[in-house]
């Protein structure tokens, strides 16, 4: 499913490929997703399907972010004229875009709800730099990410030039919960590298008011539990998971 949300249409060959699975075990799972409707075939080549949108729709992710950082990004957005804002937060091992504002960088990179960020990206530097034990992302030796990650926690910003995607740069500051602890980051990215450094400040101010929006909103409800049933269908093939577009 990763692989396919990458490309249009992927053909058999390289989606196995890229998925690091046999040819026969990705055209037997193929097959179950387009009966499922999650996947569409069309002369041997490969796209998602109606399923996979429908599903990807009803995903609201971190919604009290989200809520707390609607009007601190509408300010930030009026003062970085052609850049584009998203915030994000850390999900299963990666950096997952929740929210923000798309610009003229979606040319380049598009960076959607749902997005994973590639490693060492600006937001994976400052949530690596404020956890409790730092992780040293992918790309950095040991002695260089101790560095880097002093210098994130002191400026409490965080400095991608170029370095993840050509011809992007970007700036990142923490989002911190109620209780202090570092939940998110906010970050500008734009395609000239000039326009960084002027927008240090206003990316700060953000990442303070969300914390502080998010500190004020009620606390979110425990779910409630589950009535004893039959156990549920642990198919991985039925629940395809998709993205929506960015608010």
């Amino acid at each position: 499913m990763e692989v396919l949300a990458h490309d249009d249409e992927v053909g058999l060959t390289r989606l196995a490929s890229d998925a690091a699975l046999p040819k026969a075990t990705a055209h037997r799972l193929l097959g179950q997703l387009v009966a499922l409707g999650a996947v569409q075939s069309h002369e041997g080549r490969y796209r998602l399907g109606p399923r996979t949108f429908r599903l990807g729709q009803a995903w609201h992710p971190a919604r009290a972010l989200r809520a707390a950082s609607a009007q601190p990004l509408r300010e930030l957005a009026a003062v970085g004229g052609g850049v584009s804002l998203s915030l994000s937060v850390p999900e299963a091992g990666h950096i997952i875009v929740v929210g923000g504002m798309r610009g003229e960088v979606d040319e380049v990179f598009p960076l959607r709800s749902g997005v994973v960020l590639p490693p060492g990206s600006a937001a994976e530097l400052v949530l690596a730099a404020s956890a409790p034990v730092p992780r040293r992302p992918a790309g950095w030796t040991e002695a260089a990410w101790a560095r880097e990650a002093a210098g994130v926690r002191e400026r409490g910003l965080a400095f991608d030039y170029r370095q993840c995607v050509d011809a992007l740069s970007c700036v990142a500051a923490p989002v911190r919960s109620a209780s202090g602890r570092v939940v998110a980051a906010v970050a500008v990215t734009g395609l000239d590298e000039k326009l960084i450094p002027p927008l240090c400040d206003a990316v700060s101010r953000a990442a303070s008011m969300i914390s502080a929006r998010l500190a004020r909103l009620p606390e979110q409800p425990a779910p409630r539990p589950r009535r004893a049933g039959p156990a549920p269908n642990r198919n991985p093939a039925n629940v395809p998971a998709g993205a929506d577009p960015v608010h």
